[in-house]
């Protein structure tokens, strides 16, 4: 007689239980197993999934890692890592698009916008906020501050973004993950250079705000640079 298969049925269920009770009916592990199902449709993706929250503490963390951290857990592969950035970018833009319209006139309201946007976020990244003249919220931009450190993304490219928005102001976000929020020396470069940008297209830079370990620091309010 043939030995049953243990794992049989077992995606189903897992499916079942999240299409009955959402995410509240299912355990962190187990709603990344249910995503890496369709990354990885013929691995079993339980090992995988315990061994990416070993790694980085929770569902959020494995979400916003580097797709080269994620590729170095065994069994994520290339296809895995790109999915779960996928998940992360679907996320973030959905973000965005619930505080359009949103008027941000204020420091704490500036920073518990990036507070919202970071809470989860790892990487190092540069939120751009374009606002009207009245702080309205026209358009988020999020790019690895990697990226504007070595120039692959130009200064015209991201002065083609706030232009194509219409902004009149702009206020960066930049993350430091878990990290104190001290500027170190690529906070200030990428500030620099955006102060120098929005100077040269006529665009207001309301403050470069630093976002770490769950506590923010405006360099405009602490003199930390001279806009």
């Amino acid at each position: 007689m043939a030995v049953k298969n243990a794992h049989a049925g077992h995606r189903e269920r897992i499916r079942q239980r999240f299409l009955d009770s959402g995410q509240d009916g299912l355990f962190e592990h187990e709603l990344l197993e249910l995503l890496l199902f369709y990354a990885r449709p013929v691995v079993n993706t339980n090992g995988i999934a315990h061994a990416l929250n070993d790694e980085f503490g929770s569902l959020g963390r494995v979400i916003s890692a580097d797709k080269s951290d994620l590729q170095a857990v065994k069994g994520v592969g290339a296809g895995g890592a790109a999915f779960l950035r996928l998940m992360h970018d679907f996320g973030t833009n959905y973000l965005r698009s619930s505080h359009n319209a949103e008027t941000l006139t204020t420091l704490e309201q500036l920073c518990a916008c990036f507070e919202e946007q970071f809470r989860d976020t790892a990487a190092k990244v540069c939120s751009i906020l374009c606002m009207t003249s009245q702080g309205e919220l026209l358009r988020t931009v999020t790019i690895p501050v990697s990226d504007l450190i070595n120039r692959s993304i130009s200064p015209k490219e991201i002065a083609a973004l706030i232009l194509r928005s219409n902004a009149a102001s702009v206020c960066i976000g930049l993350s430091h993950g878990d990290g104190l929020p001290i500027p170190d020396n690529s906070d200030f470069t990428v500030t620099h250079s955006f102060g120098e940008l929005l100077s040269a297209i006529g665009v207001s830079f309301r403050d470069s705000i630093i976002f770490g370990g769950g506590k923010s620091f405006s360099m405009r309010s602490k003199g930390s640079f001279a806009f």
